[in-house]
């Protein structure tokens, strides 16, 4: 009887320890869960909304700081792949990530293959041109042009429609920018706050000329099926705009 009772004793105890939560070393049901780990893809060469800063070769800028305050408020942990802009938005068709920030415009086309945040900027389409062009007034005196546009981008498409112009697509928008500085071409059409922050940067050199061609809304993409992400990245966006976190960034970012 003795034997049987300690074997009995050692049997109950190898129980108790192989049930979750049971002894000190288990996994409680009620501990509290984690962040949400996501790969999310940005074209870190649209300053000043996503670019690698050359000192501590780090992805920064607004739509990183954005998208970096809407994980802190719904517990996301993010982790930020560099991709070209055409290669992010196969990506997203594809589910390769779950997210993408990148000055994306919600276009009815990208719509259909991703889904989209609601929106947290308003841009437009911007031509940039050489300081001392006096030929090139606005979209109607691109006919014949040379111009310059990111692949992939919503500005590459208003170029390929203007009349009789050569467009050239590029898969970083600086490239545009500096054979628009060598001469190489005419024009470049990009976002304004990209068109803008090159113009800055050149002022001896570049302008813009007439009016935005057109207004366009940026959206957090996340890719299709994740909709409990797109539901946590719509909370966490309505909670920044409503605490001011947005026009913070508005003023770090685009201010001047």
């Amino acid at each position: 009887m003795k034997k049987f009772t300690w074997l009995a004793i050692a049997v109950v105890a190898m129980l108790a320890l192989a049930l979750p939560g049971c002894s000190n070393g288990g996994t409680s049901n009620t501990t509290s869960a984690g962040p949400l780990k996501i790969r999310v893809a940005t074209d870190a060469t649209w300053a000043p909304f996503e670019y690698v800063n050359e000192t501590t070769k780090k992805i920064e800028g607004f739509d990183i700081d954005l998208l970096n305050a809407i994980a802190a408020k719904v517990n996301l942990e993010i982790e930020y792949v560099n991709v070209g802009f055409d290669p992010l938005l196969a990506g997203m068709a594809q589910g390769t990530y779950d997210a993408a920030i990148s000055s994306i415009t919600i276009t009815p086309e990208r719509a259909a293959q991703m889904m989209f945040s609601d929106p947290y900027f308003t841009a437009g389409q911007m031509i940039t041109v050489k300081l001392n062009n006096t030929t090139i007034t606005g979209q109607a005196s691109l006919s014949g042009k040379k111009i310059g546009a990111q692949l992939g981008t919503t500005g590459e498409v208003l170029a390929q429609d203007i009349p009789n112009a050569t467009v050239r697509s590029y898969d970083e928008i600086g490239l545009a920018f500096q054979d628009l500085l060598n001469g190489q071409i005419d024009a470049v059409i990009c976002d304004t706050p990209i068109a803008n922050n090159y113009v800055k940067k050149n002022s001896t050199a570049l302008k813009t000329v007439g009016s935005a061609l057109s207004t366009e809304d940026y959206g957090i993409a996340v890719a299709k099926g994740k909709t409990d992400l797109l539901n946590k990245i719509n909370q966490g966006l309505s909670q920044i705009k409503s605490d001011g976190t947005i026009d913070q960034l508005v003023t770090k970012w685009l201010a001047g």
